[in-house]
């Protein structure tokens, strides 16, 4: 290390330049607690020296030099992933808002603030940081990467690897929709409190939404399901299938219910919020909770029936 650490600093430093350069060096070091670029440097060179990096974060590719010039790798490992993401979200806002003051003449006076845009990002954040407490990192990996044409009209985030890289296309997709139908029950406030749920909600909460292993499927295994719930409901092998397929069903409904085509004249933000909804519910979510192939025939009629997405440009 210490024969190199010339080297590893120059990488560093200019990796977190380059990072900087959209938002402006100075905020993104207030950002992440660092006084100066010499500060964060010495703290990533100082965390790679003490050992205390999670190996397990580590795609292959970056297991050698190639690490010091991922600068989000360590601002990552500096406030953790959920913290990551609000931060650069609020870097990203607060750039955006720079970018429109600047293009207002000064004769306008001080525009107003778009509110919408920044309630709907936090809210974005909010979820993703409930989905990160109640699942696992991979799960919001597999949310961004399906969420990144849509986000790029109004924000951009960095995108790691996930832990397990599925080698099908059909899988990957699986994943996908998986992580945007956990967003999206958890972005409506779908989950019940224990007193006011049914068996079959218990269930479905105990599958999708608690922490799990970071392996795919991503999912608590039926014994660790049957464990949690009440005495009085059924806890065969058979039971806990049906109350699972049942409380994933009752979800599902949910969201279709709440997915009625936009206005024409939908503001931006609203028909964004709607696409990313729109997107949770398809035939491959049938799919990925084994409902699909006649399994559930009311749902596919009723995700037949919705209408389509169409990507629009922020005017």
């Amino acid at each position: 290390m210490l024969e190199h650490r010339e080297v590893f600093a120059l990488l560093l430093r200019h990796s977190l330049a380059q990072a900087a350069k959209p938002y402006g060096e100075q905020n993104l070091l207030d950002a992440f607690r660092f006084k100066t670029l010499d500060d964060a440097v010495d703290w990533c060179l100082k965390r790679f020296a003490t050992g205390t990096l999670e190996q397990g974060r580590l795609s292959p590719s970056s297991r050698c030099w190639r690490l010091f010039t991922q600068a989000r790798f360590w601002l990552s490992q500096r406030e953790g992933a959920a913290g990551f993401l609000r931060k650069m979200q609020e870097l990203e806002a607060a750039c955006r808002r720079d970018s429109v003051l600047a293009e207002i003449p000064e004769s306008e006076g001080v525009p107003v603030p778009d509110l919408d845009v920044q309630r709907l990002v936090e809210r974005l954040s909010r979820t993703l940081t409930e989905l990160l407490a109640r699942t696992c990192p991979d799960l919001v990996t597999w949310w961004l990467r399906a969420t990144e044409e849509l986000r790029s009209l109004w924000f951009d985030l960095p995108i790691p690897e996930p832990s397990h890289q599925p080698r099908m296309k059909k899988e990957r997709s699986i994943r996908i929709h998986d992580a945007l139908f956990r967003f999206a029950c958890l972005f409506r406030g779908l989950l019940l409190q224990q007193k006011d749920a049914a068996p079959s909600h218990l269930a479905v909460r105990e599958w999708l939404f608690r922490q799990c292993r970071n392996v795919p499927p991503y999912r608590r295994t039926e014994e660790e399901i049957a464990a949690a719930l009440p005495l009085t409901i059924p806890k065969t092998k058979r039971a806990v299938q049906h109350l699972r397929r049942e409380g994933v069903s009752a979800l599902l409904h949910q969201l279709i219910g709440s997915l009625n085509a936009p206005a024409e004249t939908a503001d931006a933000v609203a028909l964004m919020e709607w696409q990313l909804m729109r997107e949770s519910v398809t035939k491959t979510t049938l799919t990925a909770f084994a409902l699909d192939e006649g399994a559930s025939p009311e749902l596919e009629r009723s995700i037949e029936a919705l209408p389509s997405v169409t990507r629009r440009r922020r005017s």
